[in-house]
């Protein structure tokens, strides 16, 4: 009997523990760092070169009970409300916000694997880009990734993100003109003589008409 009270009571106290483990996740820690680990990946193989660059857009605020986020003083300007997260417009937004104030962010090269890890973060919503592509590849399209996240049940400090990696399009080669037809030649063709027999020909020319009109002359008066 004492057994099975015991048993009792320490299942109760289990399903007590649980839940209390369960209630704790559903508040973020403000306290605690997080990291986001990047992996570029093409075809199964890793890309490596390049750099990515972090930038702090928002951060948690509590609101009757809810945790929401909302833009850091450099992003309150954005034009999209921050509550629009699956917007694949708003990281360009923030990106281009990112641009015309030359904000610098947190910068670190992709390594060999393919992977680039931004360590001791604070909690909030942060916005990767890519200022240098790797070589022969395209610049991954700027994206959001929250720290922590919640994957429905617990949050999640060290976030892990695979954004999609594309080829460089080939350089466009211009077309080669079509060839022009061959113009005629307006010169006369080459027969292989020179010019010089042209003058002494009609010189001969002269000589035998004007011969040929004294003969006649003389025949005349012969009769």
């Amino acid at each position: 009997m004492i057994k099975r009270i015991a048993a009792l009571i320490i299942a109760v106290l289990m399903i007590f523990a649980s839940s209390l483990c369960a209630f704790a996740h559903d508040v973020p820690d403000y306290d605690r760092a997080g990291s986001i680990t990047i992996n570029l990946s093409y075809d199964g193989k890793p890309v490596h070169g390049g750099s990515l660059t972090i930038h702090k857009v928002g951060y948690v605020a509590e609101d009757d009970g809810d945790f929401l986020f909302r833009f850091t003083e450099d992003f309150e300007e954005c034009e999209i409300p921050i509550t629009e997260l699956s917007s694949s417009e708003l990281p360009k937004e923030l990106e281009k916000i990112v641009k015309e104030k030359d904000l610098e962010g947190i910068t670190k090269r992709v390594g060999s694997d393919g992977k680039v890890k931004f360590e001791n973060l604070e909690i909030g919503l942060y916005l990767v880009v890519q200022k240098t592509a790797s070589f022969g590849f395209s610049k991954i399209n700027p994206f959001l990734v929250s720290v922590p996240a919640y994957d429905g049940e617990y949050y999640v400090y060290d976030v892990d993100a695979s954004p999609k990696v594309e080829l460089e399009p080939k350089p466009h080669e211009p077309e080669e003109p079509p060839e022009e037809p061959d113009k005629p030649d307006d010169k006369l063709p080459d027969t292989g003589l020179t010019n010089w027999p042209v003058p002494v020909m009609a010189v001969l020319g002269i000589i035998l008409i004007c011969t040929g009109i004294i003969l006649r002359r003389a025949e005349r008066k012969i009769k």
